[in-house]
């Protein structure tokens, strides 16, 4: 499981089971492992605790005023991680992955803690002002920073980066049934198969589902697009030019607006979940990654709030079966699903098997299925939340 993990991420990892045994915890607690990840001096994390002045002293003080200390166990006992800890080490892979990273290093560890919102270790480096995106964004700098430059570039990492040529975008060459794929480098980028929707979420790091722009702009229309660089470039630089050459080519302004949007509502009853099973409860059940089942669509788009559209423009939906999922997954699986975002409110927790049986075509068949097969509700309502706002720029 640890194979890719550097000798610095292992390391952490053998300090975060030391921190556990020292309080008597029966698990390896998100917040034993954002203590292991402090006595790494040199690492990476080290570098953006270092730039937030937040000390391992400030964290266990933190830690100590949230935690009882229980009785010392034997030492030689195993203690194994728990649910939220578990899921900081699969999101510390998908971390690793998304930045083309064959290693899993204490960056992507901290990047994980950050994920894993119902731990203790996010509550408390929230409190301490540090943010996904700034620090996310920190690591990927520091690491292109400390890139070799390849042959036939002179490059100086303390030098401004080389003028760049602008973006430039044109209709997809992609077969339009394939999936959208982006590669980042520190000297290009390639985006293909994306809609404009599709491309500013990924641009902005924002979800999709959350990108608001006119009607005309929001279409199936995909597009291709390529940056080559002369020298190699931050990847906030990179961010940077990619939004400005979108802007530029499609004539629109992006900003973050907070607006009252339509949403649903996920929350838990108190009837029989017989297709909602917690994963540690099953001794068998060692998956911690979901599947899928057969999810037939008529089209693509997103549907609407309301009204039997639904039923004209969705197949069916079923069975759905998840293993080793946590309901706010489950949710923004739903979103795919709904076309609108899904707000996790049932205060569930750890890692489920779900499986809802049958066939269900449209929203009423589905909200049904979930409330008899799974105990949760799903409801429609209005939430404030950010969304990314494109606008055509007026001249």
């Amino acid at each position: 499981m640890f194979e890719r993990y550097t000798e610095q991420a292992q390391r952490a990892l053998f300090f975060a089971r030391y921190e556990a045994f020292q309080v008597g915890s029966a698990f390896i607690e998100t917040e034993h492992l954002l203590l292991g990840l402090f006595r790494e001096e040199h690492s990476p994390t080290a570098r953006v605790f270092a730039r937030a002045q937040l000390s391992v002293d400030d964290v266990r003080r933190e830690v100590d005023a949230r935690t009882a200390r229980r009785t010392v166990t034997a030492e030689s006992n195993e203690v194994p991680f728990s649910d939220d800890a578990r899921m900081v080490l699969a999101y510390a892979a998908q971390e690793a992955d998304r930045l083309l990273h064959e290693h899993i290093g204490t960056e992507h560890l901290l990047l994980g803690l950050f994920r894993e919102e119902r731990g203790m270790a996010a509550t408390i480096l929230a409190e301490q002002g540090l943010r996904i995106a700034t620090v996310r964004d920190q690591i990927v700098e520091m690491l292109s920073a400390s890139l070799p430059p390849p042959a036939g570039f002179p490059f100086n990492r303390f030098m401004a980066p080389a003028e760049a040529p602008g973006l430039r975008i044109s209709p997809t060459q992609r077969n339009p049934h394939d999936q959208p794929v982006a590669v980042t480098s520190p000297l290009s980028v390639s985006a293909d198969g994306f809609t404009l929707r599709e491309l500013l979420a990924w641009a902005y790091r924002a979800n999709a589902r959350h990108v608001e722009m006119p009607a005309e702009f929001d279409t199936l229309e995909r597009y291709d697009a390529r940056l080559d660089l002369p020298a190699p470039h931050s990847w906030p630089a990179l961010d940077r030019l990619v939004q400005e050459g979108i802007n530029a080519h499609f004539a629109i302004d992006v900003t973050h607006e907070t607006k009252s949007i339509d949403v649903f509502i996920l929350t838990a009853s108190d009837g029989p979940c017989p297709g909602r099973r917690r994963q540690d409860e099953d001794p068998g059940s060692k998956t911690t990654y979901a599947g899928f089942s057969t999810v037939d669509f008529s089209t693509s788009e997103a549907l609407p709030f309301s009204g039997l559209e639904w039923r004209d423009r969705l197949h069916s939906i079923g069975p759905i079966i998840l293993t080793g999922t946590t309901i706010a997954d489950f949710a923004d699986w739903l979103e795919e699903l709904v076309g609108h975002p899904v707000i996790d409110e049932t205060g569930l927790a750890g890692t489920y098997d779900i499986e809802v049986q049958g066939e269900m075509q449209g929203l009423e068949e589905l909200r049904h299925a979930l409330i008899d097969q799974l105990a949760l509700v799903l409801t429609k309502a209005q939430r404030d939340l950010t969304v990314l706002a494109a606008y055509r720029v007026t001249s």
